[in-house]
C-alpha cells in the first residue's frame, strides 16, 4: 500500500517505522527531523532492544512523488486545520486515518471530507523522543481502528497494520472508543503530565478522575451522542483504576516538559468549551487546563529538564 505518514512527531514516525518494510512509505516531517532521519536511519527503542531503519522521509507534502491510498494524519490536534488543508490540496481522494487524542480532528475532517474516506484510531501506544533520531516506545497497548462510513476498506487497512507489527484491533463504534481515550486522557492523563503519578487509583489522583469524569458526562448529555456516555465513563474510570504502566510520559507532559505548546486547549479545554457553551459547571477540567495553561507561560517544568 502506498502511504503518506503526513506531520510526523514521535509518534507518526515509529508508525511509519512499523508500515516500512512492507508498504511503500513515506514520512513528511519538520525539516530539522527529514534531515537527520534521511541521513542516519531512525532508531526505536522496544522491548529491551534497539533497531534501526533507513525510512523514506520529506520535510513537505510537496516532494512525495506518488498518489497514496492511505494518510495517515500525525499531527498536534493544534495542527489539524493545517493539515487538513494540505491533504484536500495534495490527496484530496485519499483515505485518511487520524491518531489525535481528543475528537476535534474527526468532527473536522467531516465538513471536509466524505465520510467513507475517514478512519479514526484511537490509539494507546507511547512514543517519545530520546534523542534526534531516536525514539523509545514506552508502552503499546496498541489501537483501536474504525471508520466512519466505508468498511470493505477497513478489513484491508486492518490486515495492513497488523502485517506491519501494529497491534491493531477493529472498532465496531470507532467514536465511542475516541470518546473513551478523550475521557481517559482529560481525567487521568492530564493528572500523570502534572504529577507524573503511575497510579491513578491511589485516594487523591482517583478523587481527580472521578470527579473530571462526572463533569464530562454532564457536557456530554448535551452533546448528539449515539452512545451512553454515562456507562462509557464507568468503562474508562475502570481502565484508569486499574492502569499501572512501568513507565507513562502523558503527551501532554512531554511537551511541557520541552517548553512546547500541548495539546489541553483540545483534552479539558474542550470540556471547559462546551461547559460554558451548555451552562453546565466543569470545576476540575477548568482547573487542569489552567495549571497546563499556566505551566505553558512559565515553562517552569521544562526547566528540570
Amino acid at each position: 500500500m502506498r502511504i503518506v505518514v503526513q506531520a510526523a512527531g514521535a509518534l507518526g514516525l515509529l508508525i511509519g517505522w512499523f508500515l516500512h518494510d512492507k508498504n511503500e512509505v513515506v514520512c513528511v516531517s519538520r525539516e530539522r527531523i527529514a534531515e537527520l532521519v534521511s541521513k542516519d536511519g531512525l532508531e526505536v527503542k522496544f522491548s529491551g532492544q534497539n533497531e534501526r531503519k533507513m525510512i523514506n522521509i520529506v520535510d513537505s507534502a510537496d516532494k512525495v512523488e506518488f498518489e497514496p491510498d492511505l494518510v495517515v494524519l500525525a499531527c498536534k490536534s493544534f495542527d489539524t486545520d493545517e493539515n487538513l488543508e494540505i491533504i484536500k490540496a495534495h490527496w484530496p481522494k485519499a483515505n485518511i486515518m487520524t491518531i489525535q487524542n481528543g475528537v476535534y480532528t474527526e468532527y473536522k475532517a467531516l465538513e471536509m471530507f466524505d465520510k467513507n474516506q475517514i478512519f479514526p484510531a484511537s490509539v494507546l501506544i507511547g512514543s517519545k523522543f530520546i534523542g534526534r533520531n531516536k525514539l523509545e516506545q514506552f508502552f503499546d497497548y496498541g489501537m483501536k481502528l474504525g471508520s466512519l462510513g466505508n468498511s470493505e476498506i477497513l478489513d484491508t487497512l486492518l490486515e495492513v497494520l497488523s502485517e506491519s507489527g501494529i497491534k491493531v484491533e477493529r472498532s465496531e463504534d470507532i467514536m465511542r472508543d475516541k470518546w473513551h481515550k478523550f475521557m481517559f486522557y482529560c481525567s487521568s492523563a492530564t493528572v500523570n503530565a502534572l504529577t507524573a503519578t503511575l497510579d491513578l487509583s491511589y485516594e487523591h489522583t482517583k478523587w481527580i478522575v472521578e470527579r473530571s469524569l462526572d463533569e464530562i458526562v454532564n457536557v456530554g448529555k448535551f452533546l448528539n451522542l449515539e452512545f451512553e456516555i454515562d456507562q462509557l465513563a464507568k468503562e474508562v474510570l475502570d481502565f484508569s483504576l486499574n492502569f499501572k504502566p512501568k513507565v507513562w510520559n502523558a503527551s501532554v507532559g512531554v511537551d511541557l516538559r520541552k517548553g512546547k505548546r500541548t495539546e489541553i486547549d483540545y483534552l479539558n479545554g474542550y470540556v471547559v468549551q462546551l461547559g460554558r457553551k451548555f451552562g453546565v459547571d466543569v470545576p476540575v477540567n477548568e482547573t487542569l487546563y489552567r495549571l497546563v495553561k499556566t505551566l505553558e507561560k512559565t515553562k517552569l517544568f521544562s526547566d528540570f529538564v
